[in-house]
């Protein structure tokens, strides 16, 4: 992976414990309530893996690869033309209803890509941040 280009979020607070977030995370049926509307086609998703079709990016798949308890989760995925990528959300439990997140993405882009990608990619995280910390139905879990 040391070709791979890496993305950052800003670090979120959330009003909520790392063992209700982390238990949320891992299901990936639960992704769709962070997804923006309108833009997400063809939805599909078990518990661990889950697929859609972006326009007019196309087809994604991704699944979770690595579970690191209330910690870290990590996801692989694959993108337009076969793109490669890693997700990993990362949770710091600081107290009771205190937890820190933060997302980063790796992926396999070439060089023109990475360019073009960063602010976009970067902007995409930092909504997603947004999206985690207003959330409040951790508990609430789709299975």
């Amino acid at each position: 992976m040391e070709n791979f280009a890496t993305y950052e979020s800003r670090v979120g607070k959330i009003g909520s414990g790392a063992k209700e977030i982390f238990s949320f995370v891992t299901d990936m049926r639960n992704f769709s309530r962070f997804l923006p509307e309108h833009t997400i086609e063809n939805w599909e998703a078990s518990v661990d893996e889950c697929s859609f079709e972006v326009s007019p990016v196309g087809k994604s798949r991704i699944k979770i690869v690595r579970k690191d308890p209330h910690d870290t989760v990590k996801y692989a995925g694959y993108g337009l033309n076969n793109t490669e990528f890693y997700l990993w959300v990362q949770l710091k439990e600081l107290k009771e209803e205190d937890t820190r997140v933060k997302l980063t993405i790796k992926a396999d882009l070439n060089p023109g890509l990475k360019m073009i990608a960063s602010k976009p990619i970067k902007e995409f995280l930092d909504k997603l941040v947004s999206g985690m910390e207003e959330f409040e139905d951790w508990a609430n879990l789709n299975r």
